[in-house]
């Protein structure tokens, strides 16, 4: 059984890490800044010796060794977990299977309805994910640029304004219509249906990040771009609704305006061919595929409810 990393574990996360392979999995801010990395010895251990981080975190031990790490918790609501890390001794691929099997006990006692995982595509951790019950939901490209200025250019500029605003609390039935609208059934059925399912699943590129709508003139919401500047480089997502579709160099050129000299990073669903093949015609090169996949959880009945049947 695995269970939660403590402070104990600290000399043996030194040993871990120096005989663990790569990580397996990644989350949407990891993906974008290069993916799955080796162990970081450092940061587990600062994990270990603190209650409130610790509790995100669940090791998989023989005999005092570990064997296996996993770091997991909620997305942006308690109804969608995700596995944000993974990783394996070199010599033991197969614990993956009782890893991401096992953490499906904390997550639904926590009131989780399913779990998403991001592993690269060709991994060989596909076929133990699922084993241990996760389906693939859908393929995504991350497309690198070296510099933000030099799309800019090859895009030209707008024959238009785009005017955008702030994202607000309220706009959430809006954006979440749009979604629908754009995203494939099987992926949405898989997925969740439900505003509170999307609110819960959705993903952020940091607690910093900005986000900007573009309004129709119905009052709809025609597009959502999703900001963040570090120093390292410029990331973003963009989603749009099929109306807005003829606004979408205006809203790249939005996306990429901040960037100037950084190099930019974005992801891209592989049921939004429209944005890869404008990216690439800029000049960004598809860097990594990503694999998401989900699994659905038994929902927990809090209280019997009585029904009275018609007797024929």
């Amino acid at each position: 059984m695995i269970r939660h990393l403590h402070p104990t574990d600290s000399p043996g996360l030194l040993q871990f890490g120096q005989s663990s392979g790569r990580g397996e999995i990644c989350t949407l801010i990891g993906a974008l800044h290069g993916g799955p990395s080796g162990f970081p010895t450092v940061k587990y251990a600062s994990i270990a010796l603190s209650p409130r981080a610790w509790q995100s975190c669940w090791v998989k031990a023989h005999r005092g060794r570990i064997d296996g790490v996993l770091r997991a918790g909620p997305r942006s609501g308690p109804q969608a977990w995700e596995v944000a890390e993974l990783y394996l001794r070199n010599t033991k691929s197969e614990l993956a299977l009782d890893l991401l099997e096992q953490i499906s006990v904390p997550a639904g006692g926590a009131g989780a309805h399913r779990i998403f995982i991001r592993i690269p595509t060709n991994s060989d951790l596909f076929v133990h994910a699922r084993r241990a019950g996760y389906a693939p939901l859908y393929r995504e490209s991350v497309f690198v640029a070296e510099t933000g200025r030099t799309a800019l250019t090859k895009l030209g500029i707008p024959d238009h304004p785009i005017r955008l605003r702030p994202r607000i609390e309220a706009d959430d039935q809006a954006l979440f219509k749009m979604h629908s609208g754009v995203t494939p059934i099987e992926v949405r059925m898989k997925s969740g249906q439900t505003l509170k399912d999307w609110s819960s699943s959705s993903e952020s590129l940091s607690r910093k990040a900005r986000d900007w709508v573009l309004d129709l003139p119905d009052g709809e919401i025609g597009a959502l771009i999703r900001l963040n500047s570090i120093r390292s480089g410029h990331t973003f997502t963009l989603n749009w609704a099929t109306r807005a579709g003829s606004e979408l160099p205006g809203l790249l050129a939005t996306a990429l305006a901040e960037s100037k000299d950084s190099q930019v990073s974005t992801v891209v669903p592989e049921y939004r061919p429209a944005l890869s093949h404008l990216l690439v015609t800029l000049g960004f090169t598809e860097q990594a595929q990503y694999e998401i996949m989900v699994k659905p959880l038994a929902q927990q009945v809090t209280e019997a409810q009585k029904a009275f049947a018609a007797i024929s």
